[in-house]
């Protein structure tokens, strides 16, 4: 960026016309490109592990939900896309089949199972070369989704008739986000895991009694 500078001078009848002085231009700090940033934030990790709901219990060898008891917590400053996929799609499926088990055989749509359905969706649609990541490299997990959103903001921004309702798409994903990141929705989840496979323990004793 060019910095233009009008300098006038004044002379008066009897003083000699001097030439003025240029005042030295000021550097101007270059921003960087929108997508330097982006790649920036997205992969900007902590340093430090700051993991949460580390799970104490028993926990069984294997089960669809094994991805919700991680014994060493959760650190989504520091995680992968593939780990994160593995966490939504234990939510997913658990949500799925205690719905089933209670005997519900309706649609899934409209309920919490739906919205992390969404959640699923971007990351499974995540062009990784354009991103400039692979799917097994750590990244800020948070500020992928937030990089989502400010992205749709711009897309609707631009062209707002075609690109309408994506803002509201990605901050309903965010949302979600939120709530799975968070340690007390873990925990939560975490105690349904067991006590659903205990259930199922009970049901498949009674059958066989």
């Amino acid at each position: 960026m060019t910095i233009h500078f009008n300098i006038h001078s004044v002379s008066t009848t009897n003083a000699p016309t001097s030439t003025p002085t240029q005042p030295f231009a000021t550097p101007v700090k270059k921003e960087p490109e929108p997508n330097q940033v982006k790649d920036t934030k997205e992969k900007q990790v902590s340093d430090e592990s700051v993991s949460i709901a580390a799970f104490t219990g028993d926990a069984p060898s294997s089960s669809p939900y094994s991805a919700l008891l991680n014994p060493e917590g959760f650190d989504f400053e520091n995680m992968s896309i593939n780990e994160f996929k593995g966490i939504v799609d234990a939510i997913r499926t658990l949500e799925s089949d205690m719905a089933r088990s209670s005997g519900y055989t309706g649609s899934l749509r409209d309920t919490f199972w739906d919205d992390v359905m969404g959640v699923k969706g971007s990351l499974d649609g995540v062009n990784f070369e354009e991103k400039g990541f692979k799917p097994d490299e750590k990244i800020n997990i948070i500020d992928f989704f937030v990089d989502h959103v400010e992205g749709a903001a711009q897309m609707e921004k631009e062209n707002y008739r075609s690109f309408h309702g994506v803002l509201g798409n990605a901050q309903k994903k965010q949302q979600t986000v939120a709530k799975i990141t968070s340690e007390s929705f873990l925990q939560e989840y975490q105690e349904k895991v067991i006590n659903f496979l205990k259930s199922q323990e009970t049901k498949l004793v009674d059958t066989q009694a």
